[in-house]
């Protein structure tokens, strides 16, 4: 009999599937940092490859702060104006609106109007922020931001400054915003947001293989062998789990046949792979393309196939890692993190 009459497995980005290996000692290590008494940093960053699980993370943090009474969590869309977001979705939390109907001033903006004049009106968004925390901050609130796909642009460059000012004044705002290493790096060049830079960062690696296997073995009804075969198939890629996991249990015959392994061939290039080959440099297609083998290789050989300088190749290899596409088995050794990935570059060419 199955455990599961439905498939526990999912192909959708973001909510947390039924049959889910937990980042446990990521999770727990934000609850920690957020909470300490002083907290070790108001910013922090989860940083991985596609389909590593960022956007998951962040929802079961705040699946867990949304419990805690003293926080109100907020999520943005990176691609609006996050300041007057952040003011609108306090607005609308019933803590806040006691300040507004008490106190007379005048601000308006797109989505929200306040119309009262008052002796102390508002007169920008920043100064309007301002009094909901200083009134948050009197109600012992605190407040999480937690930004999914953070990129490089105008919002975030506003929204970030107006943090700096508030946090300088002790009010309890955090934020976690999960980014592409690109995304990261695009924002280390900008020469006033240095401080998220030095913000602690998350990096999600490939999920514990153990897990894996029981997952597989529990949840597809297979012996132990055939689910490290399943597992060793994904690399501990967290995208790859949950779609070979929802292949096979859809499959009547729980075997790696050449008919699933085109199907998860087709899903991944499909849904990550095309994604991650084009934002990739030229010097860094290059380099994957000289990588013959799905096996670990010696960085010695793809110096020499290449003709390129090791100070150069270094530099790239380097990028490549940071990103999750390479991995680095063993000395002077390199290897694709992503599963089958050497089929799908052969595929294009």
């Amino acid at each position: 009999m199955k455990k599961y009459e439905s498939n526990p497995f999912t192909l959708s980005f973001g909510n947390e599937p039924t049959e889910y290996i937990s980042r446990i000692a990521e999770k727990d290590q934000l609850i920690r940092n957020i909470s300490a008494e002083p907290p070790l940093s108001h910013y922090h960053v989860i940083t991985g490859i596609r389909g590593s699980g960022k956007t998951v993370l962040l929802t079961t943090l705040s699946a867990h702060f949304e419990k805690e009474a003293d926080y109100i969590v907020i999520e943005l869309n990176p691609e609006d104006d996050m300041r007057e977001a952040l003011a609108a979705k306090l607005y609308s939390k019933c803590l806040i609106k006691r300040l507004f109907l008490e106190k007379n001033f005048s601000f308006s903006f797109s989505g929200i109007s306040f119309s009262i004049t008052g002796k102390n009106p508002v007169f920008n968004i920043d100064d309007l922020l301002d009094k909901m925390f200083a009134e948050l901050t009197r109600q012992s609130k605190k407040v999480l931001v937690l930004i999914d796909e953070a990129s490089n642009n105008a919002f975030l460059k506003q929204f970030a400054l107006s943090v700096q000012i508030l946090i300088r004044k002790n009010y309890g705002l955090f934020v976690v915003m999960t980014a592409l290493y690109d995304n990261i790096s695009a924002i280390k060049n900008e020469k006033n947001l240095t401080f998220l830079v030095r913000a602690p960062r998350v990096y999600l690696t490939n999920l514990n293989m153990t897990s894996i296997v029981n997952s597989y073995q529990e949840s597809l009804l297979v012996d132990e062998t055939k689910a490290r075969q399943f597992a060793k198939l994904t690399k501990g890629y967290a995208f790859a789990f949950q779609l070979l996991g929802y292949l096979l249990f859809e499959a009547t015959e729980k075997e790696l046949s050449a008919p699933l392994l085109s199907q998860f061939d087709q899903y991944l290039e499909e849904y990550v792979y095309n994604k991650v080959w084009l934002g990739l440099s030229t010097v860094e297609k290059q380099i994957l393309r000289a990588i013959e083998t799905d096996d670990a290789v010696q960085v010695g050989a793809i110096i020499e196939k290449l003709g390129m300088r090791k100070e150069y190749f270094s530099q790239y290899r380097d990028r490549l890692v940071k990103k999750g596409i390479l991995a680095v088995p063993g000395w002077g050794q390199l290897t694709f993190a992503l599963p089958r990935f050497k089929n799908f570059i052969d595929s294009r060419f």
